[in-house]
């Protein structure tokens, strides 16, 4: 079922009025109002505050109804700035539980749009991710604005046609990404790139022959192999989009380079969104090994959209 109708959901932090937090709403902004234009829907435009930040000269009763006041003022002035906005909501409690529970409204929302500070490390594991949560646990496509793109802010507004890279395992954990690159190219009327690398399968390989103490028999012609296998399987997803009308192309990167280097180096090739599946692994092992999504998002200079590959 096609979800014209269904709003797109702006979770900015409007509080943050430092330098880099008026970049990151004005990114934000910007490429909702564009894509809401595109899909001829509104934008429901959400402010989180966070209970724990409560300042503590305001515990009192006037003294929170004054931090309500003023975060209802300044969600007003953002407002106006989304000429196609249906609606704007505060709300107190956990930003990225809040969030989540507007996606599960009777009718949710299109997709949920964040920014993210890219936080690393320690500080990012102990502090937390919002932007992260959400990703992981989100049932609706999340598109996360990253540091690089805020700084760069291509305005979709500002393209002709729209043009989607896909990256692509070819398995389970990207068939939900699939999905919604062909509904959302169908609706805007995008071209789509489909972008499989291989460097997780030659590192397989590779590993595999370590562990066993040999060298991989004929890996040239093992990798010859696999290229073709995915060229045949790119091909094959090329013709679904295509049956519905979609340009479609297909790429395989065969260098040894890490899938995430492959992703957002491609994009840099006049795109306007990157896609990918995610599958919500454990939070505190993605935090020291990271994650293809992690290093898309935190390094591509243009907006990536993550679908859970459970939905």
């Amino acid at each position: 079922m096609e979800m014209t109708q269904r709003l797109i959901l702006v979770a900015d932090d409007i509080e943050n009025q430092t330098d880099s937090g008026k970049r990151r709403s004005r990114a934000i902004v910007n490429t909702a109002s564009a894509l809401a234009q595109r899909l001829n829907t509104g934008v429901a435009l959400l402010f989180v505050e966070d209970s724990t930040a409560y300042p503590p000269s305001t515990l009192d009763a006037k003294g929170i109804r004054e931090w309500h006041v003023r975060h209802e003022k300044q969600l007003e002035e953002v407002s106006k700035q989304i000429s196609t906005l249906s609606s704007c909501i505060l709300k107190s409690g956990p930003p990225a539980e809040q969030i989540l529970k507007t996606l599960q409204t009777r009718l949710a929302p299109e997709l949920v749009i964040v920014g993210t500070q890219g936080r690393k490390g320690l500080k990012r594991l102990l502090v937390g991710s919002v932007a992260e949560e959400v990703i992981r646990q989100s049932k609706r496509p999340v598109m996360v604005i990253g540091p690089k793109a805020q700084e760069k802010n291509h305005p979709l507004s500002g393209q002709k046609q729209l043009k989607i890279l896909v990256a692509t395992d070819l398995g389970k954990n990207s068939r939900a990404a699939e999905r919604y690159a062909l509904s959302l190219a169908r609706r805007i009327g995008a071209k789509v790139v489909l972008l499989n690398c291989l460097a997780d399968s030659m590192r397989a390989i590779m590993e595999t022959s370590t562990y066993a103490g040999t060298a991989p028999f004929n890996f040239s012609e093992i990798i010859t192999q696999i290229k073709e296998e995915a060229v045949a399987a790119l091909k094959q997803k090329a013709r679904l989009f295509q049956k519905n009308g979609i340009p479609c192309d297909y790429k395989v990167e065969d260098n040894a380079v890490i899938s995430a280097c492959a992703v957002y180096q491609e994009a840099e090739k006049n795109y306007s969104i990157i896609m990918m599946g995610t599958h919500g692994r454990n939070a505190l092992l993605n935090a020291f090994f990271g994650s293809t999504a992690r290093e898309t998002i935190l390094n591509a200079a243009i907006p990536v959209i993550t679908v859970h590959s459970g939905h």
